[in-house]
């Protein structure tokens, strides 16, 4: 199976069990953190960036890795608050940090203030308008009924170290679903012309190719943040992702330069499906 982005059932038990406070907190940030379920681990994504990863380690311990961009002592930042060995067990690493923490550790270690500070160093590095432009979609689409953006930044064991930007899951009617395979870019990247739609057309066929295997993830999925009171809406518990599987490219900003290389893009790819989103009053 190439894609396996859910927890095993001894997993979910101890998300419930020992992050229900992290989730909570994901919760009130009205889409400003995202819990992002992996293969057996979870990231919290901060603004698009991955602010921590967490796996599961025997024992009841995790192991947390973060930039040490975010945490540590570098040439423009002190180190954080949570960076003090009473708030782990074990740390090593450079450029990535790699904690070991207890149970008991965890939520002294992923207190407010610390992912607040962690959060201030995220927006003074700042990785980049489209990033945000992404973010700003998964937080202006949450808890609709109609669309679920899924996951983000998904790979796989054929894909490898390519990501597509944005997975949804567009409502067919009732629980069914299907895929939207989403690229994001700025009205002003030099990708948005022929690339984009080739990497659109890449990751579509990719998904249609291995789409039992995507189904199963993504149902199981679904019901995993339901369970963990990640998605209010839809209230349903369960849903059937059929086919037909589709494609969008989303566009942000720069209309002047957008439109251009949008209109050069439907003359090429007549069937593609491209959005976008301007700041016109």
């Amino acid at each position: 199976m190439p894609i396996k982005r859910y927890f095993s059932h001894d997993n979910l038990k101890r998300i419930k069990k020992d992050f229900n406070f992290l989730i909570k907190f994901v919760n009130k940030s009205f889409g400003e953190f995202d819990f992002a379920i992996r293969d057996n681990y979870f990231n919290i994504y901060y603004k698009g960036n991955s602010l921590a990863k967490v796996e599961f380690k025997k024992n009841e311990l995790y192991k947390i890795t973060i930039n040490n961009k975010f945490f540590g002592k570098t040439k423009f930042f002190k180190k954080t608050k949570a960076d003090n060995p009473k708030f782990y067990t074990k740390k090593s690493g450079n450029n990535y940090i790699s904690l070991i923490l207890t149970k008991k550790q965890l939520h002294p270690f992923f207190q407010k203030k610390h992912i607040l500070e962690f959060a201030s160093r995220i927006k003074k590095v700042h990785n980049g308008e489209e990033i945000d432009f992404e973010q700003s979609l998964i937080t202006d689409n949450l808890n609709r009924k109609k669309i679920i953006f899924i996951d983000r930044q998904v790979t796989d064991t054929i894909l490898k170290r390519n990501r597509l930007d944005l997975l949804a899951l567009k409502q067919i009617e009732g629980n069914k679903y299907k895929f939207l395979v989403s690229e994001v870019k700025l009205g002003n990247n030099k990708e948005l012309k022929n690339k984009v739609a080739s990497q659109l057309d890449k990751y579509l066929k990719h998904v249609k190719t291995n789409f039992i295997d995507y189904k199963k993830c993504y149902e199981i999925q679904f019901t995993q943040k339901k369970e963990l009171g990640l998605i209010e809406i839809p209230t349903i518990n369960k849903i059937e992702i059929i086919k037909p599987v589709e494609g969008i490219i989303i566009v942000g900003g720069y209309s002047g330069i957008a439109k251009k290389q949008m209109s050069e893009l439907r003359a090429a790819f007549p069937n593609l499906i491209i959005k976008q989103f301007t700041n016109e009053l």
